[in-house]
């Protein structure tokens, strides 16, 4: 899943065709307000300036999510052995929290938490 994150950050060196590939099927295609659009398997979230791409799953007894900010070189992987858990929730938060850390300015002299 790791190495799946990076191919979609652009972090993997010479994986053109794979990477442009993944971007047409997290283009959005069906708009379900104007924050939330669906993609190929996709769901993609905008608030302000930040956009998020996830997509969860999991079974009766697992529950999953891999969710990115390509602008901001963020990326989550939740992988949980339990069925029914908000993963998503979850992943979108620690997202969130993750921007919001890098947007803020460092105060002169403070050291980074």
């Amino acid at each position: 899943m790791a190495t799946f994150l990076a191919a979609n950050l652009d972090e993997l060196p010479d994986h053109q065709p794979i990477e442009a590939a993944m971007a047409l099927a997290q283009q959005g295609v069906f708009t379900v307000n104007p924050r939330f659009t669906l993609g190929l398997a996709w769901q993609v979230m905008r608030a302000g300036d930040l956009t998020i791409i996830d997509k969860n799953g999991g079974l009766q007894n697992t529950s999953t999510y891999i969710g990115f900010a390509r602008q901001q070189k963020l990326g989550v992987v939740i992988l949980s052995n339990r069925g029914e858990q908000d993963a998503t929730k979850v992943g979108r938060q620690i997202l969130h929290a993750l921007a919001q850390e890098m947007a803020e300015p460092l105060v002169e002299g403070a050291e980074p938490d």
